[in-house]
This record gives structure tokens, sequence and C-alpha cells, in this order.
């Protein structure tokens, strides 16, 4: 009788001794067998980067009504860029700046009246359809306005 425990602990300790190597080298006895319970599927994380700015800095408009300047809009701007073209937005930040400046100067007394706030959202659009037909359609991504004051 204690041989036989003898043989089966032995077995048993060469039969772990196996399962134990084949996990080492990375094949899963159980799951060959069919014995292992089924793995649940990860979910798949979409990978985010982080968007990419370009600043633009501080753009003055003067405010020209009735052929005098009447005062100034400051507004900063940053532009979200793809991340593999932020030098080449970067390389023609002096035409975006004159572009930005023509414009503003013929859109701001428009939209502006007298001593108002500065609509940001319709200035955003206005230099994205700017920067959209001076640097290319897609280029850049977006014109945030982060601050906007008359003076």
């Amino acid at each position: 009788m204690a041989r036989l425990i003898m043989i089966v602990v032995a077995f048993l300790i060469m039969l772990g001794g196996a399962v134990g190597g084949l996990y080492y080298w990375g094949i899963d006895p159980l799951a060959k067998l069919g014995l292992a319970p089924a793995k649940k599927a990860e979910p798949v994380v979409a990978v985010v980067t982080p968007p990419t700015y370009v600043d633009f800095g501080l753009l003055v408009v003067p405010i020209i009504r009735d052929r005098e300047v009447h005062n100034q809009a400051e507004m900063i701007i940053r532009l979200e860029v793809p991340a593999d073209k932020k030098e080449e937005v970067a390389a023609m930040l002096p035409r975006l700046q004159a572009n930005f400046l023509e414009d503003m100067i013929i859109f701001m007394p428009l939209s502006l009246r007298e001593h108002g706030p500065v609509d940001v959202a319709a200035v955003s659009r206005r230099l994205q359809a700017t920067s959209d037909r001076v640097a290319g359609q897609g280029l850049i991504k977006d014109v945030i306005v982060e601050h906007a004051e008359i003076k």
C-alpha cells in the first residue's frame, strides 16, 4: 500500500512538472485539451493622441469707423494642428498673421456694436475660414480664441 501511494505521489509530481514546464514555454495544456475556461477578449482601447497646438500669439486689430481708429480688439489665438504638421504651420505664421489682421480689420467693425463684447464664436469661425483659404483645407483643425477684449 505504501508503495502504491509513493508511485501515485511521484506520478503527480512528474505530471505537475510537465504541466509547469509547458506553461513556462508558453503552451497551455489545459486549453489544448479544451479543459481551461475560455478567456474573455480584452476590450480594445482606442489610442487617443492629445491635440497639438501652435501658439499664434496676440492679434491686435484696430477698430476703424468713419476713417478713424476708435478702439482696438486684442485676441490671444492658438491653432490646433495635426502633430506631424506643426512645423509647417509654424513656418507660415507670418502669412497667417497678415491675412488674419486684414480680415479682422474688415470683420470686427461690422460685428461689434458700440462698446459691445467680441463674439468669440463668430471670430473663431471667420479665422478658421481664413486659415483654410491661406494654409489649405484641413491643415489647421481649429482656431481657438482664448481671450478677446475691446480696449
